[in-house]
């Protein structure tokens, strides 16, 4: 039966029907920015890859759209319904015939079963022949010129924000400092995450009153806790003190002095300075020794950390750190009587439970030569 149907699928042009549509379609966009009408958006605050925090203004621009179309031809070749009806009446006929036939001869010589034969024969690549090689083919043309077109708006980076100072106000705390003329904050925001545990911040919802030539503008943003874990190892590469930290062998024993708190004027305007002695008698070393400051009372110095890092057996150091405040925090603290803890932290969770206290009034520095 399989070379009769090819005698309509090949040899018989009438089991099929051909159609060609010319069709164009687009193979290629390019959608290029028009960086000449970027809009600058609200601003934000970023963080960058070692902790620096920057306020920037982020852009969205205009663009355009560059399609490059492509005419083709789609050869269609699908089945002959005429065909198809004529071979189905041909195979039913000689179906019909055949059975009379050899019913009718029992010698096998009845011209029924000869026309019955004949019709099926020709019946049958009709009925199946026009199903059987069907398909579609796109017979590629010249590619045309390409088509420009405006699209979508779309970001286009970002650019500083032109400001002097902001002060953030984030859990609870207030975070003053100068911004320069690349955006970039002055304050890390590893002074206010542990960069020896940043995964204990989950996130952290920011906002910030940004002085800017043409006014207080405020700024709202979201800043991911998986930051900052990307971030703290870039932070503790470039630190200054020593951030190794070694399996404990001998358990240190730190002890802490007076912790001593002051007003102070630097080339950024006035700060709380903070000085804690600290002692470690030993036996062994301490690793990753930090501070954390908690002042409820006092937002402008609350929250920050102060990093001591590796102190070795009977070594001291004084853990110091500057906190700049605005010029009205300065004015309420000035010979205010305030009161600051510091937690200490180390990596083996050998130093005193007992948290350093100070409790007393605020006075200011003395100028320095």
């Amino acid at each position: 039966m399989r070379p009769l149907v090819l005698v309509c699928t090949v040899g018989l042009s009438g089991c099929h029907v051909t159609a060609r549509n010319e069709i164009t379609r687009p193979i290629k966009t390019e959608r290029v920015p028009q960086l000449a009408g970027a809009i600058a958006r609200p601003p934000t605050l970023v963080l960058g890859d070692a902790g620096e925090l920057r306020f920037v203004e982020p852009l969205a621009c205009p663009s355009e759209e560059i399609v490059t179309s492509q005419t083709a031809v789609e050869v269609t070749t699908g089945p002959n319904l005429a065909t198809f009806v004529v071979g189905t009446i041909a195979t039913a006929v000689g179906g019909v015939l055949l059975v009379r036939g050899l019913v009718d001869d029992d010698r096998g010589s009845n011209p029924f079963t000869y026309a019955g034969v004949a019709g099926l024969g020709v019946g049958l690549p009709f009925a199946i022949g026009p199903w059987i090689g069907n398909r579609t083919e796109l017979r590629p043309r010249a590619t045309g010129t390409p088509v420009r077109r405006p699209g979508p708006s779309q970001p286009c980076g970002s650019r500083a924000l032109a400001a002097s100072r902001a002060t953030i106000t984030s859990r609870g705390i207030e975070i003053h400092g100068r911004v320069d003329r690349n955006g970039g904050f002055s304050i890390s925001a590893f002074q206010i995450v542990d960069a020896f545990d940043p995964g204990s911040v989950p996130s952290w919802d920011v906002a910030a009153t940004v002085e800017t030539p043409a006014g207080a503008r405020t700024v709202t943003t979201r800043l991911d806790g998986a930051g900052f874990t990307r971030s703290a190892n870039a932070f503790l590469a470039a630190a200054k003190f020593d951030t190794r930290i070694e399996p404990m062998r001998l358990v240190p024993g730190i002890t802490a002095g007076t912790l001593r708190a002051s007003l102070t004027a630097t080339a950024d305007g006035p700060a709380v300075r903070l000085v804690l002695p600290l002692e470690n008698a030993g036996p062994g070393p301490a690793w990753a020794l930090r501070g954390h400051v908690i002042a409820t009372e006092t937002p402008a110095i609350d929250g920050r950390v102060i990093y001591i890092g590796a102190l070795a057996k009977g070594a001291t150091a004084n853990a110091e750190l500057v906190v700049p405040v605005s010029p009205a925090a300065a004015t309420a603290l000035r010979n205010a009587t305030i009161a600051i803890s510091i937690e200490l932290r180390d990596a083996h969770g050998t130093a005193p439970s007992t948290p350093v206290r100070f409790r007393g009034q605020v006075l200011v520095d003395a100028p320095r030569p």
